[in-house]
């Protein structure tokens, strides 16, 4: 059976890591907020209300960044920053390509 999504939001959630546009997809058959991060695929979470929903996400988007820099990845935030391996932003990607 196909989901009853009533409402879909997007807000750009600022964290540690940097700042990242989450969708929250209101869900009335399980009555819960599904939570994704389109530029982290994979980084999904749900809560029952639009506030636990985004703290949720701030938890996953913080969790998910540590663990691909853990893994030697790059990540790079929706204001194309990027993030350093304690979790902390670094320069704007433009200015780190005037080193180039």
């Amino acid at each position: 059976m196909a989901r009853t999504t009533t409402k879909i939001t997007y807000t750009n959630l600022h964290t540690k890591q940097g700042t990242f546009k989450v969708k929250f997809e209101w869900d009335a058959r399980d009555r819960a907020y599904l939570v994704t991060i389109p530029s982290l695929p994979g980084a999904i979470t749900f809560g029952t209300s639009l506030q636990e929903a985004k703290k949720m996400a701030r938890d996953v988007i913080e969790l998910h960044c540590e663990c691909l820099v853990e893994e030697g990845n790059l990540v790079i935030d929706d204001e194309k920053r990027l993030v350093n391996p304690k979790g902390a932003m670094v320069k704007s990607l433009l200015s780190a390509t005037a080193f180039a």
